[in-house]
């Protein structure tokens, strides 16, 4: 029997591999026992009831930072990565704090340290001088052969990671989004293999996580695969499910969320208001999908009893964050969605290369209808970090800069769906690399031949 250690401590990780071809088809081996690690013993057990094949367990981790090392190391990674998004939310810090001191004193020392050079001692000392082995007891408990990191940016993985390099123990990390690596901080130790989305974010892998290009794979994006190929729910009874009327269309708007946007209600309003003035052609209703890892305004929401709306997810956290889950059915009800839609409206959103799969017109919104007190309220600062920019260098995602701009541009899509869909296809192959329903398997491949090809010393096992 083969152990193999993944992690599950985020939504989106078991949205990319629990909810996917990779799981699906790591059990189809009978000599695999997956060790899935979760955030509580509630979440464990929320897990179980879907997924109780008897070679699975769970492990709940509660881990908590201890020594001063772990949290010296915990703090620096945040000063490593220069990038156009994290100079960005240093300023978005500034305006929410005021502390012009810790802004000036973190900028110097991000400009001095965030070097190749630097992050590679940095990653040796982190590895060998921080002693505390909270899960060790675990590896002692399992003896695994691999270790699957489907996050690599939260500390309890570091901690997973560093006690199976003491042991040899073969591991494999996954970058789990097109943000992750110039968002917010390094990775602060580095897996022996990396799999990633596309070449975009293996040229960023290599730029700032410093890995070798032999050492990453492109698989593509293993959520997409149930797009390749979607035979959606009938049309007629999709609609009478959301309950909208199956003889019109629909535009499907996407808050940014309550946490970085003021605007979503004004957005709503306007177009509602465009809706019922005959700005809009008359056939065409809205429906509003909020996000499955935010709140939603309940007061608000109560104002707008005309409103059509969907609500996803399993919420585990009164705030907001990545302690959620998507089921089965939500997931296919979104590509539902998409198939059914007549075009997406949104501010900055991965959704934007959902709708371009399903090959919708995307309309992103560059505008405020009043301005945000506060930088991290503004959600058109979002246009500026580099994930996002490279996205909209595609051509494949209108950003319009005005209402007047933005009612042009609905209606010229509802006349006309397949104008832009040649940059709609460019973003396609850029974002999702390999679109071919395979992603899952790929991931599920690597690991495979990771536990088979290794020994427990993390050598490579010579075949006869």
């Amino acid at each position: 029997m083969k152990t193999i250690f993944i992690t599950i401590f985020q939504g989106v990780e078991a949205k990319n591999i629990l909810r996917t071809k990779v799981f699906a088809e790591l059990m189809k081996h009978p000599d695999i026992r997956p060790v899935l690690f979760v955030r509580s013993p509630e979440r464990a057990e929320y897990y179980r009831r879907q997924f109780s094949d008897p070679r699975i367990r769970y492990e709940a981790v509660d881990y908590r930072a201890g020594g001063r090392l772990e949290r010296f190391f915990g703090r620096l990674k945040f000063h490593l990565l220069r990038t156009k998004t994290t100079d960005l939310r240093r300023r978005m810090d500034l305006d929410s704090s005021g502390d012009k001191f810790a802004y000036f004193s973190g900028l110097v020392l991000n400009r001095i340290m965030a070097r190749s050079f630097l992050r590679r001692v940095l990653r040796w000392l982190d590895r060998y001088l921080v002693r505390e082995r909270p899960l060790a007891a675990c590896f002692d408990k399992y003896q695994p052969d691999l270790l699957f990191l489907a996050h690599l940016f939260d500390d309890v993985e570091i901690a997973l990671l560093r006690e199976a390099k003491r042991r040899n123990i073969p591991t494999i990390g996954f970058v789990n989004s097109w943000d992750k690596l110039t968002a917010r901080c390094i990775i602060r130790l580095l897996p022996d293999q990396l799999l990633v989305y596309n070449d975009i974010v293996k040229r960023e892998a290599m730029v700032h996580a410093d890995m070798k290009a032999q050492d990453i794979e492109v698989v593509g994006i293993p959520q997409y695969d149930l797009y390749v190929g979607y035979t959606p729910t009938h049309r007629q009874e999709f609609l009478r499910r959301i309950g909208l009327a199956p003889q019109r269309r629909f535009i499907l708007y996407a808050p940014m969320g309550e946490t970085f946007s003021d605007s979503d209600w004004d957005i709503i309003d306007l177009l509602h208001r465009w809706l019922g003035n005959g700005s809009l052609p008359p056939d065409v209703d809205l429906l509003v999908r909020f996000q499955p890892n935010d709140l939603v305004n309940e007061k608000e929401l109560a104002k707008r009893s005309w409103l059509h709306f969907d609500r996803p997810g399993t919420r585990f956290s009164s705030r907001r964050g990545v302690d959620w889950d998507m089921s089965e059915e939500e997931l296919r009800h979104l590509a539902d969605t998409l198939a059914h839609t007549s075009l997406l409206v949104c501010y900055a959103s991965s959704l934007s290369v959902d709708a371009a799969i399903f090959a919708k017109p995307v309309i992103n919104i560059g505008f405020e209808i009043k301005p945000a007190e506060r930088l991290v309220k503004s959600p058109t600062q979002f246009y500026k970090m580099e994930h996002y920019r490279k996205a909209l260098d595609s051509g494949g995602i209108q950003l319009v800069r005005s209402d007047d701009d933005l009612l042009h541009w609905m209606n010229r899509y509802l006349q006309d769906p397949a104008y832009d869909q040649g940059g709609r296809a460019r973003l396609v192959s850029e974002q999702c690399g390999k679109l071919d329903g395979k992603a899952g398997e790929r991931i599920a491949s690597a690991i495979l031949e990771a536990v088979r090809g290794h020994n427990k010393h993390g050598q490579r096992i010579l075949e006869e």
